[in-house]
């Protein structure tokens, strides 16, 4: 009686713990529609990046390093869509708390860098 119980018990258990996983199995079709915004939100980020060192609010190092980052940040959500999941904005973690940030929240500057500031 005990062993029909157990085996019981335990066939509940799986199956109330798989259903949730199978339930919330994303829709394909709208994991390919954010694939496609999330590809247009690339371009227009590096766009940004050009027409402001065109505008010559950053310089050619600081520009490169915000479009490394953006393809780094970018190869990632590609990879989290190949296994299905998406992240969505940023990893859950402030700024400054990845470990790539060098400056500290008391460095930043107190006003935005725009040339209306100086």
């Amino acid at each position: 009686m005990s062993k029909k119980f157990a085996v019981s018990l335990l066939t509940f258990a799986f199956l109330a713990l798989s259903a949730g996983t199978s339930l919330a199995a994303p829709d394909p079709a709208k994991l390919d529609e954010l694939k496609a915004l999330n590809q247009q939100m690339y371009t227009l980020k590096k766009q940004m990046v050009d027409k402001q060192l065109e505008a010559g609010l950053l310089d050619q190092e600081k520009s490169a390093k915000i479009k490394t980052f953006i393809e780094k940040r970018q190869q990632q959500i590609e990879e989290d869509f190949a296994k299905g999941q998406y992240t969505g904005f940023g990893k859950k973690h402030g700024q400054g708390f990845n470990k790539e940030c060098k400056r500290k929240a008391q460095d930043s500057p107190t006003t935005s860098p725009s040339p209306s500031n100086t």
